[in-house]
């Protein structure tokens, strides 16, 4: 009988226990022997004494969310508490043999022991990255498995609403022994003197030369027809490289894709398979010229955002990231930056499909092992998509402006290159670029939070590399509102309200424009979210600063935003006209257009 080869679902039928569970008391001598050996990790604890206590969650999943405000919580995360809490799964496998099983997670908000079938098969330590455990060992065929992970979300990893919980994916891959590696994989276009090719770096286990084993390549264009195939034998390492004919290039706004599909056959029958998605375009950085995306210079007009949304938190689906991203094209937005850590292979998929540069970001500077294996899960996520233009090492770390800092940045840049020689490094720092040695001095382009007046000078101490605003304007808006009010805690659309560490919009715009070192910038930020409702505090437990509300509604300040982004004509007239006789009335129009007049019609 063949082993299966499939990927199981895990989401639904999942059970959600809101705080710890239960120890046991008195537990007699050869109960707390069994705790200690294989299979008895959770049988200390009496997990279904009050199943009241349980109740069915589907994934992704934040409980957070249904968490009471509290004005003693922290505001950096929305004023509630965060806690712990322990989900089980119980699941039925077919009876088919297993010779590989991979648990995979997207992210788990909270430090988070795995247990399968009572055994710990995996520990993590960051809620941004996606992780996973071999676990064909512990399974069971054709019998019922659980699976249980208790996960302390108390420990902050950033200064807003993170969430908590299972919020993003969960499967189980099976596969048989001899396979692909998905994430050892790297596939993308290449441009060669004579055209392009869709390149294929593979990653195999288990391949046997004595046995007929070959790697079918076939890459496919828009409309699936079949432009180029391939068939090889099948080795631990296979590289592929397939000439693509009249290539048609990838750009946010033409956002063309192929699909290279590589199929392992052991004689003869597929069992297993790898595909990407593969948008052929160059990223060139020019000193004193900026970005240049297939040859020419591009402009990037960039957006910050957290990964939080109303109703659901951080437990985002891929529908309401497709939403959102749409929202933000339609500002004239080209440029995506995931703050502050890694995304999800849903958000890249979206960004390559729709056509969105995006800047991944790496949650933890550091230089430990356990920060390198997340600083290795976000390249290898990231590397596949098109949409991926620039990696970032950190967000506004205290030890960018420091001689460690420049090391540190250093290690993590060889790092990534191991992985993924073909884009360029970055980190966002918040002032330090002048210091006598910096982060930025390790890094191929120069990322810079705010602090335009320090942008000439940190070119003429670097005048080699590109410079970019990775973080600006953060402008305060409160939807449908036009007189701000302090004790109201309320912000008119105006546009003439921002972060006191930060510049106004118009003079981020104006700055970038004139610097041609500058490939652009990313505004500050997309969407209102839960917490950091800076510069007020409680009642406030939503940001102000969102060029959209927490629902995903457009705020006048986002057509302040579309008039420099857009390429098209943008005209958009504020306040509405539901006044009383007598009021003085602001009326402003945001446009990109030379002029514009006003027409007043009294009836």
């Amino acid at each position: 009988m063949e082993s299966a080869n499939y990927n199981l679902e895990l989401k639904d039928g999942w059970r959600f226990h809101l705080g710890d569970v239960e120890r046991l008391k008195n537990i007699p001598i050869s109960r707390a022997h069994r705790c200690c050996q294989a299979g008895g990790a959770v049988i200390e604890l009496d997990m279904f004494k009050d199943e009241a206590a349980w109740k069915e969650v589907v994934i992704p999943h934040d409980w957070l969310t249904e968490q009471p405000l509290d004005q003693n919580a922290d505001a950096a995360g929305g004023f509630k508490y965060r806690g712990t809490g322990w989900y089980y799964l119980t699941f039925q496998l077919p009876d088919t043999p297993i010779e590989k099983a991979r648990l995979v997670f997207d992210g788990v908000l909270g430090n988070s022991p795995v247990y399968v079938n009572g055994v710990t098969a995996g520990r993590n330590f960051s809620g941004y990255n996606r992780f996973s455990c071999n676990i064909e060992d512990y399974l069971l065929p054709g019998k019922e498995n659980v699976i249980a992970l208790y996960v302390d979300a108390r420990r902050f990893e950033g200064w807003w609403y993170e969430g908590a919980g299972l919020y993003r994916r969960v499967y189980i891959e099976f596969r048989e022994n001899a396979r692909f590696e998905p994430e050892k994989c790297f596939i993308r276009g290449e441009q060669a003197e004579d055209g392009w090719n869709a390149v294929a770096e593979l990653e195999l286990s288990g391949i046997d030369e004595k046995v007929n084993m070959t790697i079918n390549a076939c890459l496919q264009d828009a409309q699936k027809k079949e432009i180029a195939c391939i068939e090889i034998p099948a080795r631990n390492h296979t590289n592929i490289n397939l000439k693509i004919p009249e290539a048609d290039l990838w750009t946010p706004e033409s956002p063309h894709l192929y699909t290279f599909c590589c199929e392992l056959k052991k004689e003869g029958a597929v069992v297993d398979c790898v595909c990407a998605s593969v948008g052929l375009r160059t990223v060139e950085w020019k000193a004193d010229k900026g970005m240049y995306l297939n040859g020419k210079r591009y402009r990037v007009k960039g957006i910050c955002c957290h990964q939080d949304h109303a109703g659901v938190g951080a437990a985002m689906t891929k529908e309401i990231m497709e939403y959102r991203m749409s929202k933000l094209k339609q500002l004239g937005i080209n440029a995506y930056r995931v703050a502050h850590h890694a995304p999800t292979d849903e958000l890249l998929d979206i960004c390559d499909r729709l056509g969105m540069l995006v800047m991944v970001e790496n949650r933890h500077f550091a230089v430990s092992e356990d920060v390198f294996k997340q600083l290795d899960a976000l390249v290898c996520l990231s590397r596949n998509h098109p949409s991926v233009f620039l990696y970032s090492l950190f967000n506004e770390e205290p030890w960018q402006k420091e001689e460690r800092g420049r090391r540190m940045a250093e290690k993590m840049r060889s790092r990534i290159l191991s992985l993924d020689h073909t884009r360029a490094i970055t980190g966002a720092q918040n002032g330090g670029t002048l210091e006598k040695a910096n982060a930025s001095d390790a890094l191929d382009v120069i990322g810079v939070n705010y602090f335009l007046a320090d942008y000439d000078a940190t070119h003429r101490r670097a005048p080699q590399k590109v410079m970019i605003g990775t973080e600006n304007c953060p402008t305060y808006a409160t939807r449908g509102v036009y007189k701000s009010d302090k004790d109201k805690q309320i912000f008119a659309n105006y546009g003439d309200e921002w972060g006191d560490f930060s510049e106004s919009l118009e003079e981020t715009m104006e700055t970038v424009a004139s610097k041609p070192y500058v490939a652009g910038c990313f505004a500050w930020c997309g969407f209102d979210h839960r917490g950091e409702p800076t510069p007020y505090g409680w009642p406030s437990v939503v940001s102000h600063w969102g060029f959209h509300d927490d629902c995903g509604f457009a705020k006048d300040t986002a057509y302040l935003l579309a008039a420099w982004y857009r390429d098209e004509l943008c005209v958009h007239l504020l306040p509405h006209w539901n006044w009383k006789t007598g009021e003085v009335v602001r009326v402003c129009v945001y446009t990109n257009a030379d002029t514009a007049e006003l027409f007043l019609i009294c009836t």
